[in-house]
């Protein structure tokens, strides 16, 4: 396994024995809504890259604000919040990562926002990543424009272009768009992926993942 392919896996707390490249998936086209506050969006994340060694097609992601301004701030011990983090917590020795998000749980808007900006000019992979880690491992308020600004810069961003584009909220109308395009999708929570037609909801390990896309 060629070592970007090493670090890849290592972001997501997985070690996976080589594969092989008849190892491919039979579905064509992939999309994942996720947010960045819900734990199982990132567990799934990681499934998902580990599988992209296997030969997974490309991914679209799209984002879905589980909790979109105006909705008042809350904790982590929000009952709805608070079963997920139950499912994560018990995932999360097996996957290999140990979680550490703050207590309040930000609106996500701007985080979105800047993934679109990232994706925009060939980072949003990356960036997609830091924002993950940065709140679920690390216990960074991604809330904040200036923590984002940082982690923009970071993944060789133009630090004045990223504020100004969150400042002026430039990408606000596709995160709204994606959105719709969940409920549409008949969304009931995040994580849900679509593979061609087929809908599988809620975090499910890279066997299952297997198995739901070769059908």
């Amino acid at each position: 396994m060629d070592r970007d392919k090493v670090q890849a896996v290592r972001a997501c707390g997985l070690w996976l024995k080589e594969t092989t490249p008849s190892a491919l998936m039979a579905t064509a086209s992939i999309e994942v809504f996720f947010d960045f506050v819900d734990p199982l969006s990132y567990l799934l994340a990681c499934e998902l890259r580990a599988s992209q060694l296997d030969g997974l097609p490309d991914i679209r992601w799209y984002g879905y604000e589980m909790r979109p301004p105006p909705t008042p701030l809350t904790t982590l011990d929000e009952s709805s919040l608070a079963s997920r983090w139950t499912l994560a917590r018990e995932a999360e020795v097996a996957v290999g990562i140990a979680f550490g998000p703050p207590r309040l749980v930000p609106w996500t808007r701007k985080a979105h926002e800047l993934t679109l900006h990232a994706g925009a000019n060939g980072v949003g992979d990356v960036v997609r990543d830091r924002i993950f880690e940065a709140y679920l491992l690390e216990g960074a308020d991604i809330g904040r424009v200036d923590v984002l600004v940082r982690i923009a810069r970071e993944a060789g961003l133009d630090e004045t272009e990223s504020k100004a584009v969150l400042d002026v909220d430039r990408f606000e109308t596709e995160v709204l768009e994606h959105r719709s395009r969940a409920k549409a999708q008949a969304l009931v929570d995040t994580p849900l992926l679509i593979a061609d037609t087929r809908h599988l909801q809620g975090f499910h390990n890279r066997t299952a993942l297997g198995t739901f896309l070769h059908v």
